[in-house]
């Protein structure tokens, strides 16, 4: 006779208790040291505990990582289940739906972190997976509360349903980490995303017909730069800077060896070092380059002395082409937690607290000359057009630049809703 299978033990209370202390001191170790940074005796620390004590709760800091994902994926399903509006207004609805997913993403800020800047290159398969494995649930109300608010006419036919669903998750998702920077809480973030994105910043609505002296300004950058790509590639050093570029881009930066950047420029590993000693001078000098001629860029078109709507449009037209002409910096972007952490952003991150200092100084301009509405002072305002912005630049490179365009004239300067 064959014997019947022993049930799965039952943790008992004290070891559950245990375990949700260690997910909670690693969730804020995460949160605020990086994931990168910590380490397991970290975690034990925090946790009041011997290190050989927490091997016996998580095998490894990837497998705290999978469960503190999981966990906020549970709280995402269970909002969208509970979810629930009466009223018949789409985009109410809409707007709610975003207050209610944004205060889960800012309840789960290390989850946050890990899913979409903190994760490394060498995850393992399971924390690959979970990363990647957005509750389905999710994405259909998505789908149902924009299909309601296009099919009773609240929105317009002019603006794609699935960019639009793709930019509201995006947000979501940050809300977390952007009600940190602003210092405020998930709904206020959420209410100024979403005033933004349905009512847009211009008042009235803009009429931008034809090129004006900003975009123009934008495209003759953008034929510079792609000249410039050239020039800078010349050399031994250039291709030896382009070949790191491209394995950051798509290994990491961490997990990228000198060895590996070397077989990609085509040099013996020896000689890799006469032109670069290390990988840090390699990622702080793209970054930096990056940066710097961003911020030429912008000055340039504010330069032009065109209207705030004119010279908005122009700054959100130059985000597109800098997406598409610096994909591989984008791509290592997208890893910003991890590179804050190892010290090498310095330089990119002043050239962006410019860059929103400017942003700023435009959009109070604006409000003044009465071009803008004021929806959360110049600031905040500022802050959410970036966060619209720079958070999916890198999704939507694949989109038409045309297509691209029309969608973020829509969501940030005249809105998604119909106005008459």
């Amino acid at each position: 006779m064959t014997a019947s299978p022993l049930p799965a033990a039952v943790p008992s209370t004290g070891v559950r208790r245990r375990r949700d202390e260690i997910l909670n001191a690693a969730a804020e170790l995460f949160a605020t040291t990086g994931y990168t940074k910590t380490s397991m005796r970290d975690v034990a620390a925090a946790s009041g505990i011997l290190a050989g004590s927490l091997y016996h709760h998580f095998e490894s800091k990837e497998a705290i990582a999978v469960e503190l994902v999981e966990n906020y994926h549970a709280d995402l399903v269970d909002a969208e289940r509970k979810f629930s509006h009466a009223d018949g207004d789409t985009v109410a609805a809409l707007r709610q739906f975003t207050r209610e997913i944004a205060a889960v993403s800012f309840r789960h800020p290390a989850a946050v972190q890990i899913r979409m800047f903190d994760a490394p290159s060498t995850a393992s398969p399971s924390l690959k997976t979970v990363i990647h494995a957005d509750p389905a649930s999710l994405g259909r109300r998505w789908r149902t509360l924009i299909g309601a608010a296009v099919a009773d006419g609240a929105i317009g036919p002019e603006v794609d349903p699935r960019l639009l669903r793709h930019v509201l998750y995006r947000v979501t998702m940050q809300a977390g980490s952007t009600a940190t920077a602003w210092q405020a809480s998930a709904r206020e973030v959420a209410d100024c995303l979403t005033a933004i994105i349905f009512y847009g910043v211009a008042s009235p609505p803009p009429r931008l017909g034809g090129e004006s002296a900003a975009i123009a300004a934008v495209n003759e950058t953008a034929r510079q730069w792609a000249a410039d790509a050239r020039e800078r590639l010349a050399g031994r050093r250039g291709a030896v800077l382009a070949a790191a570029r491209d394995q950051f881009a798509l290994r990491g930066f961490e997990s990228t060896t000198m060895r590996d950047i070397a077989d990609a420029a085509g040099l013996t590993a020896s000689n890799l070092y006469r032109y670069f000693k290390s990988k840090d001078s390699m990622i702080i000098e793209i970054l930096s380059d990056f940066s710097d001629r961003l911020l030429a860029a912008y000055q340039e078109v504010l330069d032009t002395g065109t209207t705030v709507i004119e010279t908005l449009d122009a700054l959100m037209w130059l985000l597109q082409q800098a997406s598409r002409q610096y994909a591989p910096e984008i791509d290592i972007l997208q890893g910003y937690g991890r590179l804050t952490a190892l010290g090498v952003t310095e330089h990119y991150e002043r050239g962006a607290r410019t860059r929103l200092r400017l942003l700023s100084q435009l959009i109070a301009a604006g409000v003044a000359a009465g071009e803008l509405n004021d929806v959360a002072g110049p600031e905040r305002v500022a802050a959410a057009v970036r966060e619209l912005l720079w958070s999916p630049m890198r999704d939507l490179a694949a989109v038409a630049p045309a297509r691209a365009r029309e969608f973020y004239r829509h969501i940030v300067l005249s809105g998604a809703v119909t106005r008459p």
